[in-house]
């Protein structure tokens, strides 16, 4: 066996096509479109009753001469549409209008292997029959030309046959299912056993409109009532009917559109038909359906503006049914409220269903549980207020938002940002305020704001500690403090009011074992805030070492204790913002370079929240800052 030469093995055509020769409805379907495809007016389909008699295929349309056969039928997947076009050839002794060719890939040729494994093609063109047996084949070829001979014949066509071995079809089933399948124009006949598939006329039509869409696709929709035909069977949803042929089968889904709920009595009546012949582009190769693409998702849309209308205006006896349905699945949370509640929800349903008639069942229910909860809520009007003002997009986003988060979760969330970018907010505003009162505002919410300074200081394990405290104190002498500034400084022992500035110190507390197992201060954060406009000069550095430095030589701390230090003024003057000590670190900062830090770390949504926070007032936003805890109220 040479290795250098493609071989095929002897299932290559059924396992590459295995739709098509496995399913007898297909393969007739193929034929049909065949014959279309040749120019063909006249199709007749003769199918046995039993296996192993001949089913034959026989059309009209042009024939082929042998080396044409040899060209299209012999060739593996077969480009119809690059070699012939898109426009259908016709026999030259007929006149036709124009006619799209279905052929794409010339699959359809191989639709009698469905029932054996060899068939038998005559087709005659110019005076001269070709018949050829064609049998599946390996090696060079998956299927070959077992016997060739030529006769005189005049006229035009081609008829395919074989005996039945497997998958005979049933007449009447083909009869119905090809009806549903096609639609011919008057030229146009098709014949099963001599009985012919006219679909030029529908008994069931109850409504038809053309339409465009946005992008100049001319359509036609066709709506059949299966209650006014005598159809034996009615396949219902949206058919496309392109070029005459149908795409797929009968749908209420395509894409991404549901045009109808099935389960609606409506959905279980009606066929709508959608004919054009602009969209042949867009069909997949073997008509199962449409490709992807933005312009089919707008073809859907447009037809469901359509198919609304229509069932909106057939769908008003059905709403009773739908209203009563919701109603008692809702029926116990129902009961739980009062008459006005109960009217409400009534109302809010008949609402739903006037203005949509052809809302889901499952969607209605969901809205009226929503409804119901929403009834019981304290602040459900203003719920339904906010939802109502609420984009398209904003209500979609909400909805991505509620499905990943629990409620509690995200009002924990927004809560702590808010209240950081509140006081973010607040300390911008006052610190270069002159007629701001530092003491109760503003010193409050810098020394209580651990925060601001780092994330490593951002804990609750950061707590007053009474050592600490008594050793911070002891620096200081009784006319430091500035006992008319606060009715009850008592009230206060955390922070340290002085007059020209306040202080208060933090720690978290750690076992110390080199000291019996005693809890003693670990992390120490020292926070010093100056009053009005103060400049941080190295005399105010050189204090807040001295404090550091008196701490640090305490016996209070633990062994191993880290010291920070921050001093916040309004400007810094001629100094090193950053000083390390052996007892300590001493950071100099500005009010300026708090918020600047504190923004940076949280997104700057501030500036991307701008008109929220804007819209709050002086008052309001240092109440709102200073409402963070209850540690932060102050009496003035």
């Amino acid at each position: 066996m040479d290795n250098n030469v493609v071989s095929f093995e002897e299932n290559y055509i059924f396992r590459n096509n295995r739709s098509i020769t496995s399913n007898n409805d297909i393969a007739l379907t193929e034929f049909v479109a065949n014959a279309w495809d040749a120019g063909a007016h006249n199709v007749d389909i003769t199918i046995p009753f039993e296996e192993h008699e001949k089913i034959i295929v026989e059309d009209d349309g042009t024939g082929m001469t042998d080396e044409e056969f040899r060209n299209r039928w012999m060739t593996l997947n077969y480009d119809r549409q690059k070699r012939q076009g898109k426009e259908v050839t016709f026999p030259t002794d007929v006149e036709s209008s124009k006619r799209i060719a279905y052929g794409r890939n010339g699959i359809g040729r191989h639709g009698m292997l469905c029932f054996s494994d060899s068939y038998t093609v005559e087709t005659w063109k110019d005076g001269k029959c070709n018949i050829y047996d064609i049998v599946v084949s390996q090696g060079d070829s998956p299927f070959k030309i077992l016997k060739h001979t030529t006769t005189d014949k005049l006229g035009h066509g081609t008829r395919i046959s074989t005996f039945v071995l497997r998958h005979l079809p049933d007449a009447d089933a083909m009869t119905n299912i090809l009806s549903a399948r096609f639609l011919y124009d008057p030229k146009f006949v098709v014949k099963i056993n001599g009985k012919c598939i006219d679909l030029s006329q529908h008994k069931g039509i109850v409504f038809s409109k053309e339409f465009e869409t946005p992008t100049k696709a001319n359509l036609s929709m066709i709506v059949i009532d299966a209650e006014k035909t005598a159809a034996k069977s009615q396949q219902h949803g949206i058919a496309f009917w392109i070029s005459g042929r149908l795409v797929g089968q009968p749908s209420w889904t395509y894409g991404k559109t549901t045009f109808l709920d099935g389960r609606f009595k409506a959905a279980k009546r009606y066929t709508i038909i959608i004919k054009s012949d602009d969209l042949i582009d867009d069909v997949l190769p073997d008509w199962s359906g449409f490709v992807d693409s933005s312009n089919m998702e707008n073809v859907y849309h447009c037809i469901k503006t359509e198919v609304d209308e229509f069932i909106k205006s057939v769908m008003r006896n059905h709403i009773s049914e739908v209203r009563l349905d919701v109603i008692r699945d809702a029926r116990d949370e129902l009961e739980t409220l009062n008459v006005t509640g109960q009217r409400n929800i009534s109302a809010f349903i008949e609402k739903m269903t006037d203005d949509n008639p052809v809302i889901s069942p499952d969607y209605l229910h969901s809205a009226v549980e929503a409804m119901i909860s929403i009834e019981k809520a304290k602040k459900g009007e203003l719920l339904l207020s906010q939802l109502g003002q609420m984009t398209p997009d904003q209500l979609d986003k909400l909805t991505d938002i509620l499905s990943t988060w629990n409620v509690d979760d995200i009002a924990t969330v927004i809560g702590e940002i808010d209240k950081r970018i509140v006081i973010i907010e607040a300390i911008q505003r006052m610190y270069n305020d002159k007629t701001t009162e530092e003491l109760h505002t503003l010193h409050p919410l810098i020394l209580n704001s651990r925060w601001l300074f780092g994330a490593q200081f951002d804990s609750p394990m950061f707590v007053s500690n009474s050592a600490l405290t008594t050793v911070v104190k002891s620096l200081f002498k009784d006319d430091d403090y500035d006992l008319d500034a606060i009715d009850n400084p008592k009230r206060r022992p955390d922070i340290i009011c002085l007059k020209q500035y306040s202080l208060k110190a933090v720690c978290t507390d750690r076992i110390d074992t080199t000291a019996g197992e005693i809890m003693k201060p670990d992390q120490i954060l020292i926070i010093e805030v100056k009053r009005g406009g103060f400049e941080i000069t190295d005399s105010e550095v050189n204090q807040v070492e001295y404090y550091v430095r008196q701490i640090r030589k305490s016996a209070v701390l633990h062994s191993s204790a880290t010291i920070d230090a921050y001093v916040v003024g309004a400007k810094l003057g001629d100094i090193d913002a950053e000083k390390n000590t052996s007892s300590g670190r001493i950071h100099a900062v500005t009010y300026g370079q708090l918020v600047d830090t504190a923004s940076g770390k949280l997104f700057r949504l501030r500036d991307r929240l701008k008109e929220h926070y804007d819209s709050l007032g002086q008052e309001s936003i240092v109440e709102q800052a200073l409402k963070e805890s209850n540690q932060l109220k102050m009496k003035i």
